[in-house]
């Protein structure tokens, strides 16, 4: 009614009330029409809001998820340094206790090995045997010496000359070479002149000793093979020497590769098999800044490279030598 005595007095020369009728009920609905339209636009940005809301909160869990997955394994992996780290702690203490009461038996049959030598020096065959004996046995005495800093990964202060690498893969190859025969595999050495590196001879031997050990262990269970190592040649500019030991057996297993270098992890069943080779071979040259890595062999068989840092500065090659070889230049280049 009050629109239309609006449009009367706003249309003074009147309309028909028809016509009024007519507009008054097509406006009508107009009003809510706008309320319905402005309460759904708002209840739009609501929703909109609270999905957003719904998304954050989901993001929020995620990251809170992988916080906690992060944290359980980060909880975990300190269990496990822990376990490792209390593991050899005793372990050095067994092993320090070990070689001193070793020590005093070892000493008493190198000097009657010795004696030996003197007495029998006409028995030329029995002198070959005691002087494998007497050489294993003094072995044993300087690798005693660096197996208790090795497990710590703690340097050695002791002085000691700078070996030469092909000598001493030969003395370890042939010390392995009548086990290697009894079952059947092979042992093969590419030796080229190589300088000498800032290592003691017992650890490169050691180092030799035990990749052939263990990877003539798995060659007796495939029905032999070969065992190859190769020294590298060596270039004046390369800061380390390099050898490898490879096999033609099935090659170390996936899911252990990340992991050989860890103490107490083994390929193999055998439950005298400690786990500590190649750990033990890893510690022996992080002591003197060396390294090895596994490679996957070409189609099947391990191969171990290991780095040897080179003695730059001894006798036979002294500084003079060294700094012949590079240009004025390269020196200037290459200086830190």
């Amino acid at each position: 009614m009050a629109l239309w005595l609006a449009a009367r007095w706003l249309l003074p020369g009147g309309l028909p009330v028809a016509a009024v009728t007519a507009a008054l009920f097509l406006l009508a609905p107009l009003p809510p029409l706008l309320a319905g339209s402005k309460r759904r636009a708002e209840l739009q940005r609501d929703l909109e809001a609270a999905r957003a809301q719904e998304a954050q909160a989901h993001q929020l869990c995620e990251a809170m998820r992988y916080r906690v997955k992060r944290l359980r394994e980060d909880l975990m992996a300190a269990d496990s340094q822990a376990r490792t780290a209390h593991q050899l702690t005793l372990l050095g203490q067994f092993v320090a206790g070990f070689l001193h009461e070793v020590n005093n038996p070892l000493a008493i049959l190198t000097g009657r090995v010795e004696v030996l030598l003197q007495e029998r020096a006409t028995d030329v065959e029995l002198c070959s045997d005691l002087e494998r004996i007497l050489n294993e046995a003094r072995y044993i005495e300087k690798i005693s010496g660096t197996l208790l800093p090795a497990l710590r990964r703690a340097q050695v202060d002791s002085a000691f000359e700078p070996a030469l690498p092909a000598e001493a893969i030969e003395r370890a190859l042939a010390s392995l070479r009548p086990l290697a025969e009894s079952q059947g595999s092979g042992l093969r050495f590419e030796r080229v002149e190589a300088p000498r590196v800032n290592l003691p001879s017992h650890i490169i031997e050691e180092v030799v000793r035990a990749l052939v050990s263990n990877a003539l262990q798995v060659l007796e269970k495939h029905g032999g093979g070969t065992v190859r190592v190769r020294l590298k040649p060596s270039h004046p500019a390369r800061p380390t020497v390099l050898f490898e030991v490879e096999d033609d057996g099935p090659g170390v297993p996936q899911e252990l590769r990340d992991h050989l270098f860890e103490p107490f992890v083994s390929r193999s069943t055998d439950r005298r098999r400690s786990g500590l080779g190649l750990f033990i071979v890893a510690s022996l040259l992080q002591i003197y800044d060396g390294a090895v890595r596994y490679e996957a062999g070409g189609e099947a068989g391990a191969r171990f490279l290991v780095e040897m840092p080179r003695a730059r500065f001894t006798k036979e090659q002294p500084y003079h030598w060294f700094a012949s070889r590079f240009p004025e230049e390269e020196r200037e280049e290459q200086a830190p």
